[in-house]
């Protein structure tokens, strides 16, 4: 029975020891993808800027800026529930009063507070959308935030979202804890053009009939040199940001926060409209 016992001790030590380590690689791994991510969204900021570093009982978080809003990267565990586990992106919003939830798959019915947000064409058969300002929450969902959307419910294994702003914070949600840095790279890039293309919703001078055409107005500005665009203006097809052609070429991408596009879409003096 001695000699039974002391086989016993061994295997569960050994058992132990070989689950610690698989923890602890696991968890290197995905530490070493948030100081990539750090180094590329976070390199050269404030203080308040950078990483926190997982270990047994956290999780790693990412802290960074992203032009006037605070961006924060981070997964977590439900308390209620250790397996809904979520990686998520937050930002600070402007407006405190709006409350806005979309999600796909599709939730059946809304809160107390909130209403039915109607949605168009493919984007009806993968989300819903309620709000406590219906008429604002669809002057959001401009066509190229709905096509951020998409995309992003597209990243992974698993073709969920969850979105919405509420009490001025803005938060997009993923299923399950993404630990490789591609997929990650690929989330906080793609949630920031979200960003982006929400707050163009609200910009004068650029109405956007599709992912692909521009019509110019007035008064729209270049990021590079911040003067009034009057003659040649190209238009990025990512994040839609509209710059001189001059500045473009002299810049060789776009001049929007990790967007990194190189190619443009030229938009004529005949499309001019005053």
């Amino acid at each position: 029975m001695g000699l039974l016992f002391l086989i016993l001790i061994l295997v569960g030590f050994i058992f132990m020891s070989g689950m610690l380590l698989s923890i602890v690689r696991g968890l290197s791994q995905w530490n070493q993808s948030y100081f990539q991510l750090s180094k590329r969204y976070a390199a050269g900021k404030n203080e308040a800027n950078g990483i926190m570093y997982g270990y047994f009982l956290s999780t790693p978080t990412l802290l960074f800026d992203y032009g006037r809003t605070f961006c924060q990267l981070k997964s977590h565990r439900s308390f209620f529930s250790g397996k809904n586990k979520t990686t998520e992106i937050s930002m600070a919003w402007f407006d405190k009063n709006l409350k806005l939830e979309i999600s796909a798959p599709p939730r059946g019915t809304p809160g107390r507070s909130r209403k039915i947000v109607p949605l168009d064409g493919h984007l009806q058969e993968n989300f819903s959308a309620f709000s406590n300002r219906p008429e604002d929450a669809q002057r959001l969902l401009s066509a190229g935030v709905c096509w951020q959307l998409e995309q992003l419910r597209q990243i992974g294994n698993q073709t969920d979202l969850s979105f919405s702003i509420h009490k001025g914070v803005l938060r997009i949600r993923k299923n399950g804890y993404i630990k490789q840095y591609q997929p990650l790279d690929d989330f906080i890039r793609l949630s920031l053009q979200l960003f982006d293309q929400l707050m163009l919703t609200f910009a004068e001078g650029l109405n956007f009939v599709n992912s692909e055409e521009a019509v110019v107005c007035s008064d729209v500005k270049c990021p590079i040199c911040s003067e009034q665009i009057e003659n040649e203006m190209v238009v990025c097809p990512r994040c839609k940001t509209p710059h001189c052609q001059d500045c473009w070429e002299y810049n060789g991408q776009c001049a929007t926060y990790a967007c990194h596009e190189t190619r443009f879409i030229r938009v004529s003096n005949s499309s001019a409209q005053n």
